[in-house]
This record gives structure tokens, C-alpha cells and sequence, in this order.
């Protein structure tokens, strides 16, 4: 056994800070908090220690005893409660191991927030990560799953990654240290159980050190993943832009398909599943398409983008147009109107010159059927067909800002105004400047100074 070295774990990553352990009782926790005990003083740890009595055995209660005397002997403070989880889930009518898992990490962070500790602290050892890669593997996990457990997730802290379970038994041998036997563990009736009790021990017939290779491999997954994440970062920051009501990817130069399927999954309004990734990793490469992603969205590859829209987006009520001061459409944009000479402005698209007087009873909204607008040097057209003849992406034109009269349209904002409201020498004009919420087109948004 590595005894100086299970005596004092490295916990060179928590240095100085408050650690609340997840004690159960069993042979994996206890080994776990007897560690960070002796390595407080040279760590500069502040330790607590969190039980949790589900009512699943009748000797649940000794165990909460035990765990309690084993803490006042450590002189860690204990916290403790009681929930009957049979019972709750009777009435949720949900699975024992599942809720007791769900309650369990409950009580443990809310023990975290009464103790004020940095992270939690499991007993996760090497055999639980091996169990974890079988488990992932078996389920069609890509690297992040095959990665495992970390030692640092968030604010799960699991020093004990690195040894056997059969280590840390030794450990608490040698030390004279008692654990509490959950039996529950020993039957075979889910996934993990089985694999602990069957395939694993099989597999060590034939290759002896499968515990640790799985760890290792577990490890050098991990270190792949954090440099495919840190990839696809780097690439989101450059290409993911929009918000709840419309998001996208833009594609004008698609990175190794290990990042773009990140890329994807992380832009994506919902879970995506292998198929749907694959469907959505197809529909970059098509010139358009459209596919279903989940409940709430669909994918629709337009141009240079891969859009995720809402199937039935909130509706954006009209804002009545303020001719001297700012107009909030909420949602949509801000429009700031100032009295002004009847002098066009040509170099900004979300900056034009109009006539007050053709805005009287303007409202800010985005397009409804019917809608038509005269442009600049041409004829009357439908406002559909207005956005098709500048090529503005489909899914874009629900959400491009408009002012308009009744049915007919001044200004498509960032795109052009109708001829009826372009102002001539003598006219009462405004200066209407518009930020949209939503990065579109022709730079996306007007520049403030």
C-alpha cells in the first residue's frame, strides 16, 4: 500500500479552503474524512461533515449514530438529517435510488450554504471511476463522458480518484478505523451494482490492472476533451450569436467536425441526442434545409447561418412611435427620435432622416401579413418580397424592426425606407437612430457615440 501517500492526499487544489464532507458511514467515506482530518494542519483546511438518513434500511439510524461519534472523535463539526425517502417516493412515484441521489445532493448543498464551505468533498475512488467509463460506455458516450468523474467538478471536490477501494480498506485497517456496511450495495437489482459485482471481476481475470487502465484512459480522455472545449470556445466567441428568440451559428468557415459537433451542441436551444446531432451536423453542410430539434425549436440552415428558432415565439406587442425622445419596442429595440433638418443620411443603414409627417400614428413592430412597402426608386411590392430581393435570411425577418403605418412600411431598419416618407427641401423631418436587440445584418446594430 502507498501508505504516506493515502495518509495525506495531494489536496494542493483546495489549499486554505472549507471542505463540507459527504459522510455516509461506509468504509469509501469514512477513509475520506480521516485523510482531510489529518491533512487540515498542513493544507490549512476548515472541514465539516454532512450525513444523510434516507429511512431505506432499518439500521439507517445506526449508521447516522456512528458517523455522528466518528466526527466528535475527529473534531469535525457534523450536520444530520432524517428524510423517508420510501415514502416520498411512494408519492412522487418516482425511483428509491434516484430520488435518494436527487435528496441527498439537496441536503448537501444546502449544508454547503449553512457551513459557507467551497466544495463539497466525495469518496469517489478509482474503482467508482471505472464503474462510471463502463456505464458512459455502455450508454454511446462521447469524451466528455468517457472522461469520468474529476477530481474538481464544479464544487465537487473527489481526492480519492486515484486509489483502490481496496486501499482504502487497508488504510482503515491499519489505522484501526470501523466503517458501516451498507449491504444494499452487494445486489445486483441496477447497473452500477452489476458492473461492481460481475463485469468488472471478469474483466480483471484477464486483464488484472482493467482498474487502473480505465482510469488512465479516463484521464487522457479528459485532458482531450478540455482541449476540444477550449477549441470550441474559442470558436463560439467568433460565430454563436443572438439570444432566447433567435440564435445561430454563423458557417462561413466550419472548423474540424469534432468542434463543430460541440459547437452545435452547445448553440442548441435544447438537448440534442446522437441523431439529431448528426441531422444537424448534415444541415451545416447543405446549402438550406430545415430540421426539427426538439419541443421548442427547430433548425434552419439559411445563408451563411444555422438558425434554432422558437416553433411558437412570444409575441412583440407594437410600440407607438415617439417623434421627439426614445421609443422602447421591448424585445425587438430602442428607436431615439430627434427633430432635425430634411437632410438624408446615406453612410448608416440604422440612422435615416425621415418625414414627420408621414410617421404620424407610426408604431414599431416586426412584419404582418399583407404588409407592403414602396422603396426608394421603385415600385410598390409586398414587404416579403422586399426582403427576398435583399436577400435577408428567412428567419431573420421576423425579427427585423420595422415603422409603419397601418399596413405600409417607412422604414425597414438597417435595410431601407419607402418613398413616401424620404424628406425633401422644406419638410418637417426627424432623425430617427435604431439599436436592434438582436444582431442582424449590414453590422448588426447601430453604433452609438
Amino acid at each position: 500500500m502507498r501508505r504516506e501517500t493515502m495518509l495525506t492526499p495531494d489536496c494542493s487544489a483546495v489549499r486554505g479552503r472549507r471542505l463540507l464532507v459527504a459522510l455516509s458511514g461506509g468504509a469509501d467515506s469514512v477513509a475520506l474524512l480521516a485523510m482531510l482530518s489529518r491533512a487540515r494542519e498542513e493544507y490549512g483546511l476548515t472541514l465539516f461533515a454532512a450525513h444523510l438518513d434516507h429511512g431505506i434500511r432499518p439500521e439507517s439510524a445506526d449508521d447516522a449514530d456512528f458517523c455522528r461519534e466518528l466526527c466528535a472523535k475527529l473534531g469535525v463539526p457534523f450536520l444530520c438529517k432524517r428524510v423517508d425517502v420510501p415514502a416520498e417516493a411512494a408519492r412522487r412515484h418516482v425511483g428509491l435510488e434516484t430520488l435518494a441521489r436527487e435528496m441527498r445532493y439537496e441536503w448537501l448543498r444546502q449544508c454547503k450554504a449553512e457551513t459557507r464551505s467551497d466544495y463539497i468533498a466525495l469518496a469517489h475512488h478509482m474503482d467508482d471511476q471505472a464503474e462510471t467509463v463502463l456505464m458512459h460506455l455502455a450508454r454511446g458516450a462521447g469524451p466528455e463522458g468517457i472522461g469520468g468523474m474529476r477530481t474538481l467538478s464544479g464544487d465537487l471536490y473527489r481526492p480519492l480518484l486515484s486509489f483502490r477501494k481496496s486501499e482504502l480498506v487497508e488504510y482503515l485497517k491499519a489505522n484501526g478505523l470501523q466503517w458501516r456496511e451498507d449491504f444494499t450495495n452487494l445486489i445486483d437489482d441496477n447497473p452500477r451494482n452489476v458492473l461492481r459485482a460481475h463485469v468488472i471481476p471478469g474483466l480483471e481475470k484477464s486483464y488484472p490492472q482493467f482498474v487502473r487502465a480505465a482510469a488512465r484512459y479516463a484521464h487522457a480522455a479528459q485532458i482531450e476533451s478540455d482541449c476540444l472545449a477550449d477549441l470550441t470556445r474559442e470558436y463560439l466567441e467568433k460565430h454563436r450569436f443572438g439570444g432566447d428568440r433567435l440564435s445561430w451559428l454563423e458557417l462561413d468557415d466550419l472548423p474540424h467536425r469534432a468542434v463543430l459537433r460541440r459547437a452545435i451542441r452547445a448553440a442548441c436551444p435544447e438537448e440534442t441526442d446522437w441523431d439529431r446531432l448528426n441531422a444537424l451536423e448534415a444541415l451545416c453542410h447543405a446549402p438550406r434545409g430545415r430540421t426539427d430539434v426538439g419541443k421548442r425549436y427547430f433548425a434552419e440552415r439559411a445563408g451563411r447561418r444555422l438558425y434554432f428558432v422558437p416553433k411558437r415565439p412570444a409575441a412583440i406587442p407594437p410600440a407607438t412611435l415617439c417623434l421627439n425622445g426614445e421609443t422602447a419596442c421591448p424585445a425587438l429595440c430602442r428607436i431615439a427620435a430627434t427633430p432635425c433638418a430634411p437632410v438624408p443620411i446615406r453612410d448608416d443603414p440604422w440612422r435615416q432622416v425621415l418625414n414627420a409627417a408621414a410617421l404620424a400614428g407610426a408604431v414599431v413592430r416586426t412584419r404582418e401579413d399583407g404588409d407592403r412597402i414602396r422603396p426608394l426608386g421603385g415600385g410598390d411590392k409586398l414587404l416579403s418580397d422586399y426582403f427576398i430581393d435583399k436577400k435577408i435570411d428567412r428567419p431573420l425577418r421576423d425579427l427585423t424592426p420595422l415603422v409603419a403605418v397601418g399596413g405600409r412600411v417607412h422604414w425597414v431598419c438597417g435595410l431601407g425606407i419607402s418613398q413616401e416618407a424620404s424628406v425633401k427641401p422644406g419638410d418637417t423631418a426627424v432623425r430617427l437612430e435604431c439599436e436592434s436587440d438582436t444582431l442582424l445584418y449590414n453590422g448588426g446594430k447601430h453604433h452609438a457615440e
